[in-house]
């Protein structure tokens, strides 16, 4: 069973560690050359959904970033 767990928690945090990795990708390539994709502005959409919700979106953010942790 403990085989298991770390099996899926290496895939987790591989997978994790790739959306990382092409986020930072898309915001330089949006800072490079013009595109007509705003990854900073979904980031800060994303944030002010958690932080509009109140002490329920305050939490649901804790939770999101305790998984990223």
């Amino acid at each position: 069973m403990a085989d298991i767990n770390a099996t899926v928690a290496s895939a987790a945090s591989g997978i994790v560690g790739v959306i990382k990795a092409l986020i930072v990708l898309f915001v330089f390539v949006n800072i490079v050359y013009s595109t007509g994709f705003d990854p900073i502005g979904g980031i800060v959409e994303l944030v002010n959904t958690f932080l509009d919700g109140g002490f329920a979106g305050l939490l649901a953010l804790l939770v999101f970033l305790s998984f990223l942790g």
